[in-house]
């Protein structure tokens, strides 16, 4: 990795010094720009965007301070190394809350710079590294070229609780859908460690098996250790939710024979076949043995709402992840959630959440 740097000092003897008697090369600093103020310093930072600015304190102007305020205001990972000749702690203090990398007095230590240069390049490494780690875990190949989130992710024991509650009552319905909450939520926290979630993940993983181990459903039981380990080593975080839903409906229809939950078939039937852009709630009460009228009646007695309702919720929350989530066009995107009439599907997808498939994709693409 390549880095730039730019020396900033009202004295040209400081920043000769610096050019002249750095191993810049052994540092793998390929560029060494000069500033003699910070106005200065900050016109040729927004035209080269350097990795790290070495500043002194007090110059003529602007001040080292307001000048790496400035910086980061449009280069928020610049790092500062700041070096002056004076004792005066205000100045430290306003280095330590700027969150500076280093701070050296006057006159140059070379060594000492060396040193500080050669901690913020390994920080610097350290950083880039876990960021491209969670780049991939958030976003598979597609990996965004802007800086993702800072948000974190802590997992609620209560949600936690409920989803246990959940999938041993054999609510499937009410289990999904707090999957699906749990996924979105991180989702939008790009800023939580990947080995952090493959701990949660981990803990969603119990839950299941200790209801298949009261129910003897020995087709999870006997496959613990993969869904515990193997699976959570899943590279993105999408491989790793999609291991949770196999796992969500391998319990779930363990079941099956005796359901009479007809809610649940209903989840179920539409959660496996929301991209079917020829689907109708006739084809499902055929194959799943009902009349259309009794089923309608039966899941909207069960869950206060049609089934042609559940099918849009269900198409829009997956449009709303992919719309986040990923690349691809519009058109695309909605043909993936079950409509082969793009216009028909921003219609509805507008209606449902106020805003358009393209508004609401800037719109998280900002939040984030």
């Amino acid at each position: 990795m390549n880095f730039t740097v730019l020396i900033v000092d009202d004295e040209s003897m400081p920043r000769k010094v610096l050019c002249d008697h750095l191993p810049w090369e052994e540092l793998g600093i390929t560029r060494v720009l000069q500033a003699s103020d910070g106005a200065e310093a900050i016109d040729t930072a927004r035209r080269s965007h350097p990795d790290i600015v070495i500043s002194d304190i007090k110059m003529p102007r602007m001040y080292g301070l307001p000048m790496a305020a400035a910086i980061r205001e449009f280069l928020p990972g610049c790092q500062f190394i700041f070096l002056s000749g004076y004792s005066d702690k205000e100045y430290l203090k306003g280095a330590i809350k700027l969150k500076a990398a280093s701070y050296v007095e006057k006159p140059i230590d070379l060594e000492e710079v060396e040193q500080a240069l050669r901690d913020v390049i390994r920080d610097i490494q350290k950083s880039d590294n876990q960021e491209d780690e969670r780049k991939l875990f958030f976003y598979g190949d597609s990996k965004p070229d802007t800086p993702l989130g800072s948000k974190i992710f802590q997992y609620n024991q209560t949600e936690l609780d409920a989803l246990s509650d959940s999938v041993r009552r054999r609510r499937e319905a009410e289990a999904v859908n707090i999957l699906h909450k749990f996924y979105w939520e991180i989702r939008r926290c790009e800023g939580t460690e990947p080995s952090y979630l493959r701990h949660f993940y981990r803990q969603i993983v119990y839950v299941f098996i200790n209801a298949a181990e009261n129910c003897n459903i020995t087709s999870i039981t006997q496959n613990a250790d993969y869904y515990l380990y193997t699976a959570a080593g899943q590279d993105t975080l999408a491989k790793l939710w999609d291991t949770l839903f196999s796992l969500s409906g391998e319990y779930f229809s363990a079941f099956a024979d005796g359901d009479t939950d007809i809610a649940s078939r209903v989840e179920r039937y539409l959660e496996q076949n929301y991209t079917d852009c020829g689907l109708t709630v006739q084809d499902m009460a055929r194959e799943l043995g009902f009349t259309y009228t009794y089923l309608c009646a039966a899941y909207k007695k069960s869950c206060s709402k049609t089934i042609n309702q559940r099918l849009t919720q269900l198409r829009v929350m997956h449009a709303k992840e992919l719309l986040a989530g990923s690349g691809k066009k519009l058109y695309e995107v909605a043909r993936s959630v079950g409509y082969a009439d793009g216009k028909y599907f921003t219609k509805l997808f507008t209606r449902e959440t106020g805003l358009s498939p393209k508004e609401y994709r800037e719109r998280h693409r900002n939040e984030i």
